[in-house]
C-alpha cells in the first residue's frame, strides 16, 4: 500500500470515528463548520500544515499550537479530536479527514456522490445539469464530485455506489484491443483443430 493510499485508509478511519461521535452527540453540523474552519487556516496559514506534519516539533508543541488558534473557537468534539489527531500524528491526513467527513455527513443527508472524471474542467452550467441528470437517474440526491484526466482522451468515467461506468476513449481502446485479442485467440484454436 503506498502512501496516499494508506492516507486515504487512515483519514477514512479517523472520519468515521468522528463521524459517529458527531452523530451521536447531535453536532456534525457544528462538526462540519469546525473543519470547514480548520481546513480554511490550513490553506489560509501555509505554516500551519507544514508545523503539523513536520517530525522537528513534538506533539506537545504542536498541541499547544492547535489549542492558540482554535482554542474557544471550536467545539470540545472537535478540538478533543484534533489533540487525538497529533497525539498519534495524523495530522498529515487532516484534508482526507475533512473530505471523508464531509462524504459521511452527504451520505447520512440522503446523498449518494457521484465521481465523475472528464478530459477538461466542467463549466457550472455542465456540473448542474449533469448532476440534475444524475439525480433524476438514480431518484436520489446526488452530490457531484468531478476530476480532471486528460489522459482519459474524451468521454467520461463515472463512479457511484461502487460501480463504474467507463465511456472514456481510452476506455473503449482497451475494450476494443481486448475483443480483438479475444476473437485472435478463438480464431487460433479453430485453426488448431
Amino acid at each position: 500500500m503506498n502512501g496516499f493510499e494508506t492516507g486515504i485508509r487512515l483519514g477514512g478511519i479517523y472520519a468515521q470515528a468522528l463521524f459517529e461521535l458527531a452523530e451521536r452527540s447531535k453536532m456534525l453540523d457544528s462538526v462540519k463548520d469546525d473543519l470547514d474552519a480548520v481546513r480554511n487556516v490550513s490553506i489560509e496559514v501555509r505554516d500551519f500544515g507544514a508545523l503539523m506534519v513536520s517530525p522537528y516539533f513534538s506533539t506537545e508543541y504542536k498541541g499547544q499550537i492547535i489549542q492558540k488558534m482554535f482554542g474557544g473557537k471550536l467545539s470540545d468534539l472537535t478540538m478533543d479530536f484534533l489533540m487525538v489527531a497529533v497525539r498519534h500524528n495524523r495530522m498529515m491526513f487532516l484534508a482526507q479527514i475533512i473530505d471523508k467527513f464531509n462524504e459521511l455527513r452527504e451520505i447520512g443527508q440522503g446523498y449518494r456522490i457521484v465521481e465523475v472524471t472528464v478530459t477538461e474542467p466542467m463549466s457550472k452550467e455542465e456540473a448542474k445539469r449533469f448532476s440534475t441528470d444524475m439525480a433524476g437517474a438514480l431518484k436520489s440526491k446526488v452530490k457531484l464530485q468531478v476530476s480532471v484526466n486528460p489522459s482519459i482522451i474524451g468521454g467520461t468515467i463515472i463512479r457511484y455506489d461502487g460501480k463504474v461506468i467507463d465511456n472514456s476513449i481510452r476506455g473503449r481502446l482497451r475494450q476494443a484491443v481486448a475483443t480483438i485479442m479475444s476473437s485472435q485467440r478463438r480464431q487460433e484454436k479453430v485453426d488448431e483443430v
